[in-house]
């Protein structure tokens, strides 16, 4: 098993890895024409007939990382945490949350920008916006969900929260909200914060040191 250091230092890995992904895929849609090509052409794959059931039921699944459903999710964490006596980790999962959501509305705004229609059509109406902003939310709230939870909860409230932002972030792609590359660079950025959150709480001794079972509140 990892020392404790150890952990913490392939969490500040896998931030940076994140962030590097982060970047990465934002130079490549800048800068890559044949990027940009890829990326249209598998998001074209995905998308729902417009008008179509398929098409409906990807937005109603994206609209559950709206305003009033995240909302509702906050208070279930926050009603959760009394129940298990987990202040701490309510504190880190909102943190998460605020700090993912606002990195990427930031970078929606900076990173704004014209993509190549391609196989879409100049008027299909996908939203223009790297990176996902449901997306964000869902899988900011997923990760809220399981460092929530108690280790012998866990692999459920993990399951909950991956079904989540896979839902919603599959959504996003089929009512062509977002294309391909929005998701997976939202993904990264709550796999920033995430891992960040992760790496303070190991040090702070509010994880459990590798190998054993149980964690303080």
């Amino acid at each position: 098993m990892p020392t404790r250091r150890e952990l913490i230092r392939g969490l500040i890995l896998l931030a940076v890895l994140c962030a590097a992904g982060v970047a990465l895929l934002a130079l490549l849609f800048y800068g890559s024409d044949r990027f940009n090509d890829l990326d249209t052409r598998a998001t074209a794959k995905l998308l729902a007939a417009e008008g179509s059931r398929s098409e409906s039921l990807a937005a109603s699944a994206s609209d559950l990382a709206n305003g009033g459903p995240l909302l509702v999710f906050m208070l279930v964490l926050a009603g959760l945490a009394v129940l298990w006596r987990r202040s701490v980790h309510l504190l880190a999962g909102v943190a998460v949350v605020v700090l993912a959501n606002l990195t990427t509305q930031g970078m929606k705004i900076v990173l704004s920008h014209p993509r190549v229609q391609g196989e879409l059509g100049a008027s299909y109406p996908i939203e223009i916006g790297y990176p996902s902003g449901h997306t964000t939310a869902a899988f900011s709230i997923g990760f809220a969900l399981w460092v929530l939870a108690p280790p012998g909860r866990r692999m459920l409230a993990g399951t909950i929260g991956l079904i989540y932002g896979v839902g919603v972030g599959a959504g996003v792609v089929v009512a062509g909200w977002h294309y391909l590359s929005d998701v997976a660079g939202a993904i990264m950025v709550v796999g920033f914060w995430a891992a960040l959150t992760m790496a303070a709480l190991v040090s702070s001794g509010h994880e459990p040191q590798p190998g054993r079972d149980r964690v303080g509140s």
